[in-house]
């Protein structure tokens, strides 16, 4: 997964086609994305501007799901 996120990424899964990347997506078992079960890659995530360039500010996945679920929750 890790290699599938950001423009090289991009540019590997439409190397993939889509139908394979579906059937891949069905079979994958996957545990629950809670605060302490985040793969570090998703703690680490480039973000793309609207252009397609890639953002110098990291994203981290794991806070800010949790600073959502805290505003909403509250």
């Amino acid at each position: 997964m890790k290699n599938l996120v950001g423009l090289k990424g991009e540019k590997l899964l439409s190397e993939i086609g889509v139908a394979r990347q579906l059937v891949s997506m069905g079979h994958q078992a996957c545990g629950a994305l809670v605060l302490w079960n985040y793969p570090v890659w998703l703690r680490d995530l480039i973000a793309q501007n609207l252009d397609g360039t890639e953002r110098s500010d990291l994203v981290d996945l794991a806070a800010l799901e949790s600073m959502i679920r805290s505003f909403y929750f509250i």
